[in-house]
């Protein structure tokens, strides 16, 4: 997959024809999994390109001014994610200030009909340009002038829970790790380092990417994927605290890069008075 990093400055030409997915696309989950798919069969039926539009950083950070964001796919995991989800080309966009103000309709010309964009897909809660003034119904008033096709993505949920980046990152918080593969198609996964061994057998001290969310306070059964072998085990989350792995039948990861994906928070257990 091709990924082409833009700012309010940049100049895009000879871009061919494409049908354009857009959105923040944190997670990748399955409701952005159907967004890609419808994507690229319409792209497929008209013999071009299926492109991805995201963003970066999340517009939070620079219209709240909120601090030490944290998400369920930083942007490197993010473009890894799209990628395996078969687009072509994915376009990155800073998110500042100056992008923040566009207009909604500058935000069209730019960077849909000003890119050559035959068709766009978006989710049904979709909003863009300043102060999100921007929705679906305005790109399909916009697409009647004929220079682009909009296809809008209804709600898609589970147990009438809608199926978003905002839920899914409450299941994390909450420690309902096992339910999140009905979220996004997987467990949720993150990136981590081995930073020392304990003196107890196959535990170790891991650091997490500071950008992923963490479950809360417990112990997970995990999934830990190392030198493209699977191991199984536990992590103990705890605030402030370095957090401890444990790894069945493995001893020394040598400060290797590991992927942990969260399989099951474990039950407290209760003391016994005798």
């Amino acid at each position: 997959m091709e990924v082409i990093y833009l700012d309010h400055t940049s100049k895009l030409k000879d871009i061919e024809p494409h049908v354009m997915a857009i959105g923040f696309f944190d997670g990748v989950h399955l409701g952005h999994q159907e967004l890609f798919e419808r994507a690229k069969k319409h792209a497929k039926a008209n013999g071009i390109l299926c492109s991805a539009l995201t963003f970066s950083p999340h517009p939070d950070e620079v219209i709240k001014g909120e601090k030490n964001r944290k998400y369920i796919t930083p942007l490197q995991e993010k473009i890894t994610k799209i990628a395996q989800c078969g687009i072509d080309r994915l376009f990155v966009m800073k998110f500042d200030k100056k992008f923040a103000s566009l207009p909604p309709k500058d935000f069209i010309h730019t960077y849909i009909t000003g890119i050559n964009t035959n068709h766009v897909v978006v989710g049904f809660d979709f909003a863009f340009g300043c102060k999100a003034q921007g929705n679906t119904d305005l790109l399909k008033k916009m697409s009647q002038k004929g220079d682009f096709g909009v296809t809008v993505i209804p709600k898609k949920t589970f147990l009438n829970t809608k199926i978003g980046s905002t839920e899914t990152k409450r299941l994390v918080y909450d420690g309902n790790v096992d339910l999140v593969p009905h979220f996004l198609g997987e467990y949720y996964e993150v990136h981590a380092r081995v930073k020392k061994k304990f003196d107890e057998e196959n535990v170790f001290n891991v650091e997490i990417h500071h950008q992923y969310i963490l479950p809360k306070q417990g112990t997970y059964e995990v999934s830990i994927l190392i030198d493209h072998g699977t191991y199984y085990g536990e992590i103990t989350i705890q605030p402030n605290v370095e957090n401890e792995l444990r790894i069945d039948e493995y001893e020394n990861p040598n400060d290797q890069a590991l992927k942990i994906a969260f399989l099951n928070r474990l039950a407290v257990k209760s003391a016994v008075l005798v």
